[in-house]
This record gives structure tokens, sequence and C-alpha cells, in this order.
């Protein structure tokens, strides 16, 4: 049973650490704005006497060595490093990168710590244009792959290898922090700083595949990997660029829409592809559902990693969409 003045602590600790969440995005390199410099300065202040506060007042006695305390300190710590304000455009642009990349894995070991109390703080998805990319192309492989397959049972065992191997991988790194350590700076360049202390998305991408193989129906699993591999990608690049109308977990209206027309595209290109004697209006209503079921799957997922909702709920609406006009999906 947890210590009431830890999960006390873990309460109150958890409405700053959100604060910390929205500050960062701000902060974002796609969304970094000289001009709101200032205000983010005092915010980030702001937060910093808050974790203070909590980590040297009257918490401090019961919750001593308690690890989610010790990380705290930690994101305090990096939060009076906040850059000041001198110096011209571009060095001033650096010094706020530079101190995101310190608050940033901090950061992520708060998350997890909290995450012990049942207090759920956002992961950060920072701007990263090489996993957006590398994301597009694994998705074209799959859908490379599907489409030469002689026979959909060969899609099951070649997933299946991939899944025990993605989640033999996932067990090991949780007991060798050094291989961990390891794989997460082989990896850098296409993960997020989340997936230090999570399943990383590439292992639910797989289970998702092979979980769709099961179905052993080429036209929906496509679709479900087109509007995942390309709905995705652009719904993060939109809506951190252009994005202001908040809607929720960090997403915006402006990104969920993006969302929707690349992975309706994505989708009928799919369906063109995998079914070329389909009707178009039937072929568009797949698509269309497919891309409108991905993009509430990718608003609403919370605690359930994207890779993995977005393609099944794809797929689902899209194979309903198809059972509903009487088309053969198998």
């Amino acid at each position: 049973m947890m210590r009431p003045v830890a999960q006390a602590l873990a309460d109150e600790s958890g409405r700053l650490v959100i604060e910390l969440h929205g500050a960062l995005q701000d902060l974002d390199p796609a969304r970094w704005d000289a001009s709101a410099a200032s205000t983010l300065r005092t915010r980030i202040e702001a937060i910093a006497d808050g974790i203070h506060a909590l980590t040297e007042g009257e918490w401090t006695s019961e919750a001593a060595s308690d690890a989610l305390r010790a990380r705290l300190v930690s994101v305090g710590e990096a939060l009076r490093t906040v850059p000041a304000a001198d110096g011209s455009f571009a060095s001033a642009k650096s010094a706020w990168m530079a101190f995101r990349r310190e608050l940033v894995p901090r950061y992520e070991a708060a998350r997890a710590a909290l995450s012990a109390y049942a207090v759920h703080v956002p992961s950060l998805r920072p701007t990263n244009h090489r996993r957006s990319f590398f994301h597009a192309l694994m998705g074209t492989v799959t859908l490379a792959i599907l489409y030469a397959l002689p026979d959909p049972s060969w899609g099951i065992a070649i997933t299946g290898a991939f899944l025990v191997w993605a989640w033999t991988m996932e067990t090991v790194r949780r007991t060798s922090p050094r291989l961990n350590a390891l794989l997460m700076k082989a990896f850098a360049p296409v993960a997020h700083p989340h997936e230090t202390h999570r399943v990383n998305s590439a292992s639910w991408y797989v289970t998702a595949l092979f979980l769709l193989s099961l179905t052993r129906a080429p036209l929906v699993c496509a679709i479900g990997v087109a509007v995942l591999a390309f709905g995705d990608p652009l719904a993060a690049l939109v809506g951190r660029r252009l994005g202001r109308i908040k809607l929720a977990h960090g997403r915006t209206l402006e990104g969920s829409l993006a969302f929707f027309v690349a992975g309706g595209l994505a989708g009928l290109a799919a369906a063109a592809l995998f079914a070329p004697g389909l009707a178009w209006p039937a072929a568009l209503a797949m698509a269309g559902a497919g891309a409108l079921a991905g993009s509430l799957a990718e608003l609403s997922s919370l605690r359930i990693d994207d890779n993995l909702s977005v393609a099944l709920a794809a797929s689902a609406a899209a194979a309903a969409t198809g059972w509903l006009l009487g088309i053969p999906l198998a």
C-alpha cells in the first residue's frame, strides 16, 4: 500500500508537471516564437517555484527516500537554468533548445514516476521529421510486402516472427538498464523520449500488424496500415506547426483534420491497389470510414499507443463499412 504522504505529493506535483507539459509543447522547435519567450520564462519560473515548495516543504520528512521526489528535484534543478532575457534571436533560440534538451528526459522520468501513483501526465511527442519519414516509409514497406504475399497466411507467419522478437526485446531491456540505454541511443533519431520508460511504438505497430494479419483480409489490413502510415505523421506536423484550436490530450483540430484528409487519401490509394475492381464510391466509403475512425482513435489515445489503436480502429471501420456494402473482404 502506498504511503499517504507520497500519494499526496504525487497528486500535488501532477498538476505542476502537466503545466510543464504545456510549456514544453510551446517550446517545441516547430512552435518556437521568440516574442513569447518572456511569457514562457515566467511560466517556467512559476512551475519551478511550485516544485521547490513541494519537494522542500511538508512532504520532505516522510517522502525523502521516494523516487518520485528525487525525480521532481531533478526537474526543478533543470528549470532553474531557464535562459536569461538577453542575446540575439539566434543565440536565444539555441539557448532555449539546449534548455529543452536537458529538461525533456527529466520530465519523462518524473512522468513515469507519477504513473506509479495513478497520476497520468501526457508523454511528450516533439517534432521529429526523421521519425515522420520513417513512419511513412515503414507503412509503405509493409504495404509492399502485404501486396507481394502469395497467401494471407504468410502474413501471420511473418508478423508473428516480428512479434516474438519485439516483445522479447521489450522484456530484456526492462531487466537490463544498460541494454535499454544502448537501444535508445541507437534509435535516438526516430525515438520519442518517453519510450525510454515505456513500450516503444514499433512493438505496438508489430502487434497491430499481427492482429490484422489474423483477419486474412488484405484490403482491410491495407487501409488500416495506409491510414496510420500517412495520417499520423501529417497530423503531427500540421498540429505542432499550425495547430491553434486545442482538442484533447495535446491534439488540435488542425492536426485531426490533416489526419483525416491524408489518411483518407492514403486509404483510397490502398483500396485502388488491393481491390482494383472495387467501385470508387465503395472504395471512398471504406477509406473515409477508416480515416475517420483512425483520426478519432488518434485523438482519444491516452494510455494506448496510437500505433496500435489507429491501425485497429481504421481497419475495423473499413471492414464494417465493406460488410454493410456487401463487399467480400477475404
